[in-house]
């Protein structure tokens, strides 16, 4: 069975905002997410890999 994890537990795992990291993913609008799905991916999916791209970025703002 695949694992999964979610947006939010992305965000907690590395100090940012679960809100803002999803409002991230919403701005990025992947072809692959429909409105008003959660943000739940299998662990080193293409999704998950756009979604760290995506929580990478974040991190970088964050600490610039």
């Amino acid at each position: 069975m695949a694992k999964l994890t979610n947006a939010a537990d992305m965000a907690r795992s590395v100090g940012v905002d679960p809100k803002a990291y999803r409002q991230a993913l919403r701005n990025a609008n992947f072809s692959w997410h429909k409105h008003n799905d959660d943000w739940i991916v299998e662990l080193d999916s293409d999704e998950h890999s756009s979604m760290r791209t995506v929580l990478v970025t974040l991190l970088k703002r964050k600490k610039a």
